[in-house]
């Protein structure tokens, strides 16, 4: 006897190359079954999702979610398990020194499982802008934290903004990276920022042009569609130099939305191009102001801009999960995985989207998550106020 059978729904499982009607059995909180017909008599339980759209548990790999250790920190479960998001990954909220806070504070309160970057300063974004002088980056400290936190710490995170540009430079990714390869993690960098007047704008698009060359396979760039200085892709569609050559060696292209990080006008050029993002991500943070955006409507967005639902769902499943070293118990709905499940319902309607310039694409169809399951519990998602608006931030 199965503890919970998911019925009816359109099951979409990129990893397994799955995409139609089954049904998921779950006992002791992992998937039993996936098949076209299992019977309701077999299941202490049966949640009927037909007419729903129903993914493994859908992953957000660029949040800010250390609440209460920083201030521009979310609570991680208004952007997990209330918005149809069984994972989140928070971009270097903490460093060394207060990656106990997240361990100790945070991580045993959120019904959302959490995993990290670490950030090269000690305190993380406790203080922004961050990191000034190579007092701030301390090498053996970092690579202690990283090897007694394997299953939290999935890389180091560094935001190549104005405060590295003016003072430490290419030099200070350098040694970011360095320690990334000698603790055998990926890095993720933030690149595009608003220069205050004391930094050029080509001085950020030059930090830009020297680290693309340092990332290898398996490195994330963040903010890839980003309208600011330091862009990788400006509004008239050209490239910064070494764009490619790093998407041809791997780099991991990551969205990260955030309030002011993704351009329609961008992203266009960019799809048009050929270019996709691997994962697509929320950058979720205080700086929002209501209603902020979760990921089914990052997802919806991207709908909107004309990719494909399977494509979006792999974008938020299996794609993070791999980037994470996390696709063994993440990203798949494969017999004896977690059951970590995301049920979401495409909705019909004539939706206004607006992105980080407050620029405005239509679209017919937008993702609403109905039901999240973590570890086969059941959870209800906490709906934005504005859900039922038709204009879409």
């Amino acid at each position: 006897m199965y503890d919970l059978l998911v019925k009816g729904g359109e099951v979409i499982d990129v990893a397994q190359g799955i995409h139609g009607q089954s049904d998921i059995a779950i006992s002791q909180g992992k998937v039993a079954s996936v098949a076209q017909e299992i019977a309701s008599s077999k299941a202490k339980r049966v949640i009927d999702a037909k007419g729903k759209i129903v993914t493994p548990g859908l992953i957000d790999i660029h949040t800010h979610v250390a609440n209460g250790l920083v201030n521009v920190a979310a609570e991680p479960d208004e952007d997990g398990v209330f918005s149809g998001v069984t994972t989140v990954c928070d971009g270097g909220s903490t460093g060394h020194a207060t990656l106990l806070g997240l361990k100790k504070y945070v991580i045993p309160q959120a019904k959302t499982d959490i995993l990290c970057f670490l950030a090269l300063h000690p305190t993380g974004l406790a203080l922004i802008p961050e990191n000034w002088n190579w007092r701030d980056v301390n090498p053996e400290a970092i690579l202690k934290t990283i090897e007694d936190n394997r299953d939290l710490v999935k890389g180091i995170k560094m935001r190549a903004v104005g405060a590295l540009a003016e003072t430490l430079g290419v030099e200070l990714i350098k040694r970011g990276k360095k320690i990334a390869i000698e603790a055998g993690v990926p890095v993720m960098v933030h690149i595009g920022k608003d220069p205050p007047e004391k930094t050029q704008a080509n001085v950020m698009e030059s930090l830009s042009r020297q680290l693309l060359p340092l990332l290898d396979k398996g490195d994330i760039l963040t903010h890839v569609f980003s309208p600011k200085r330091g862009q990788v892709i400006k509004p008239d569609g050209s490239m910064l130099t070494g764009f490619r050559e790093a998407m041809e060696r791997g780099v991991i292209l990551d969205v990260a939305s955030g309030s002011t990080n993704f351009s329609f006008e961008i992203a266009r050029k960019a799809l048009a191009e050929g270019i996709l993002p691997d994962t697509l991500s929320t950058d979720v943070s205080t700086f929002y102001t209501p209603p902020r955006l979760i990921l089914t409507r990052l997802m919806s967005k991207f709908l909107a801009l004309g990719l494909s639902l399977d494509k979006i769902i792999e974008m938020t499943t299996i794609n993070p999960a791999r980037a994470l070293g996390e696709e063994q118990r993440r990203g798949s709905l494969k017999v004896g995985m977690p059951a970590d499940i995301s049920i979401l319902e495409l909705t019909e309607g004539d939706f206004t989207f607006v992105d980080a310039l407050k620029n405005t694409i239509k679209g017919n169809l937008l993702l609403v998550p109905r039901l999240t399951l973590k570890f086969g519990k059941e959870i209800l998602p906490k709906f934005p106020s504005d859900m039922g608006s038709s204009v879409i931030v």
